[in-house]
Protein backbone atom coordinates (compact mmCIF):
# COMPACT_ATOMS: atom_id res chain seq x y z
CA UNK A 1 0.00 0.00 0.00
CA UNK A 2 2.93 2.32 0.68
CA UNK A 3 4.18 1.81 -2.87
CA UNK A 4 0.70 2.51 -4.27
CA UNK A 5 0.44 5.73 -2.26
CA UNK A 6 3.91 6.79 -3.36
CA UNK A 7 3.17 6.07 -7.03
CA UNK A 8 -0.41 7.38 -7.29
CA UNK A 9 -0.59 9.84 -4.39
CA UNK A 10 -3.44 8.10 -2.56
CA UNK A 11 -4.62 4.75 -1.29
CA UNK A 12 -6.45 2.47 -3.74
CA UNK A 13 -10.25 2.49 -3.85
CA UNK A 14 -10.30 -1.32 -3.77
CA UNK A 15 -7.89 -3.63 -1.96
CA UNK A 16 -8.23 -7.35 -2.75
CA UNK A 17 -6.05 -10.11 -1.36
CA UNK A 18 -6.29 -13.80 -0.51
CA UNK A 19 -7.12 -15.09 2.93
CA UNK A 20 -3.43 -15.33 3.83
CA UNK A 21 -3.42 -11.53 4.24
CA UNK A 22 -6.31 -11.54 6.71
CA UNK A 23 -5.17 -10.17 10.04
CA UNK A 24 -6.46 -7.54 12.44
CA UNK A 25 -3.40 -5.43 11.65
CA UNK A 26 -4.01 -5.49 7.87
CA UNK A 27 -7.71 -4.73 8.35
CA UNK A 28 -6.74 -1.78 10.58
CA UNK A 29 -4.30 -0.40 7.99
CA UNK A 30 -7.00 -0.58 5.31
CA UNK A 31 -9.47 1.29 7.54
CA UNK A 32 -6.88 3.95 8.35
CA UNK A 33 -6.15 4.40 4.64
CA UNK A 34 -9.90 4.96 3.99
CA UNK A 35 -10.10 2.22 1.35
CA UNK A 36 -13.67 2.02 0.07
CA UNK A 37 -13.76 -1.74 -0.56
CA UNK A 38 -11.52 -4.08 1.42
CA UNK A 39 -11.81 -7.59 -0.04
CA UNK A 40 -9.84 -9.94 2.18
CA UNK A 41 -11.68 -13.19 2.99
CA UNK A 42 -11.66 -14.30 6.62
CA UNK A 43 -8.90 -16.75 7.37
CA UNK A 44 -10.82 -19.29 9.41
CA UNK A 45 -13.16 -19.74 12.31
CA UNK A 46 -16.86 -19.00 12.45
CA UNK A 47 -17.99 -16.00 10.46
CA UNK A 48 -20.29 -13.51 12.09
CA UNK A 49 -23.44 -12.47 10.24
CA UNK A 50 -21.78 -9.09 9.55
CA UNK A 51 -18.75 -10.83 8.05
CA UNK A 52 -20.96 -13.16 5.97
CA UNK A 53 -22.85 -10.15 4.63
CA UNK A 54 -19.58 -8.37 3.78
CA UNK A 55 -18.12 -11.39 1.95
CA UNK A 56 -21.41 -11.92 0.12
CA UNK A 57 -21.66 -8.34 -1.10
CA UNK A 58 -21.35 -7.67 -4.85
CA UNK A 59 -18.39 -5.29 -4.36
CA UNK A 60 -16.45 -7.88 -2.31
CA UNK A 61 -17.11 -10.61 -4.88
CA UNK A 62 -16.22 -8.34 -7.80
CA UNK A 63 -12.88 -7.46 -6.18
CA UNK A 64 -12.13 -11.15 -5.57
CA UNK A 65 -12.95 -12.04 -9.20
CA UNK A 66 -10.65 -9.24 -10.39
CA UNK A 67 -7.85 -10.56 -8.14
CA UNK A 68 -8.41 -14.09 -9.47
CA UNK A 69 -8.09 -12.75 -13.02
CA UNK A 70 -4.76 -11.16 -12.16
CA UNK A 71 -3.54 -14.44 -10.65
CA UNK A 72 -4.56 -16.25 -13.84
CA UNK A 73 -2.72 -13.77 -16.04
CA UNK A 74 0.44 -14.13 -13.94
CA UNK A 75 0.15 -17.90 -14.30
CA UNK A 76 -0.05 -17.58 -18.10
CA UNK A 77 3.04 -15.36 -18.12
CA UNK A 78 4.96 -17.89 -16.04
CA UNK A 79 3.86 -21.06 -17.81
CA UNK A 80 3.46 -20.03 -21.42
CA UNK A 81 5.39 -16.83 -21.99
CA UNK A 82 8.80 -17.56 -20.50
CA UNK A 83 8.65 -15.41 -17.40
CA UNK A 84 9.77 -18.31 -15.23
CA UNK A 85 13.31 -17.12 -14.64
CA UNK A 86 15.13 -13.85 -15.27
CA UNK A 87 18.84 -14.30 -15.80
CA UNK A 88 19.51 -10.54 -15.83
CA UNK A 89 20.66 -8.86 -12.65
CA UNK A 90 19.39 -5.62 -11.22
CA UNK A 91 15.97 -4.05 -10.74
CA UNK A 92 16.00 -2.11 -14.01
CA UNK A 93 16.76 -5.23 -16.06
CA UNK A 94 14.14 -7.23 -14.18
CA UNK A 95 11.51 -4.55 -14.89
CA UNK A 96 12.53 -4.60 -18.56
CA UNK A 97 12.23 -8.41 -18.60
CA UNK A 98 8.72 -8.29 -17.14
CA UNK A 99 7.69 -5.52 -19.56
CA UNK A 100 8.96 -7.44 -22.59
CA UNK A 101 7.17 -10.58 -21.42
CA UNK A 102 3.89 -8.66 -21.07
CA UNK A 103 4.41 -7.04 -24.49
CA UNK A 104 5.01 -10.46 -26.07
CA UNK A 105 1.87 -11.82 -24.41
CA UNK A 106 -0.21 -8.87 -25.65
CA UNK A 107 1.11 -9.24 -29.20
CA UNK A 108 0.28 -12.96 -29.20
CA UNK A 109 -3.22 -12.20 -27.90
CA UNK A 110 -3.77 -9.54 -30.61
CA UNK A 111 -2.61 -11.99 -33.28
CA UNK A 112 -4.99 -14.64 -31.92
CA UNK A 113 -7.91 -12.20 -32.00
CA UNK A 114 -7.05 -11.13 -35.56
CA UNK A 115 -6.96 -14.76 -36.71
CA UNK A 116 -10.34 -15.40 -35.13
CA UNK A 117 -11.92 -12.30 -36.67
CA UNK A 118 -10.48 -13.10 -40.13
CA UNK A 119 -11.74 -16.69 -40.05
CA UNK A 120 -15.37 -15.70 -39.48
CA UNK A 121 -17.49 -15.60 -42.64
CA UNK A 122 -18.42 -12.05 -43.56
CA UNK A 123 -21.85 -10.92 -44.62
CA UNK A 124 -22.18 -8.93 -47.78
CA UNK A 125 -23.81 -5.54 -47.64
CA UNK A 126 -27.25 -5.56 -49.28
Amino acid sequence: MKTHKKTFGSAPDVFAADRGFDSPNNQKHCRQAHIKCVSIPQRGGIKTSTRQALEGSPAFKKAQRFRAGIEGRISVLFRGRGMKRCLSSGDQRFHLFVGVTILANNLLKIAELLLISNSKPRRRAA
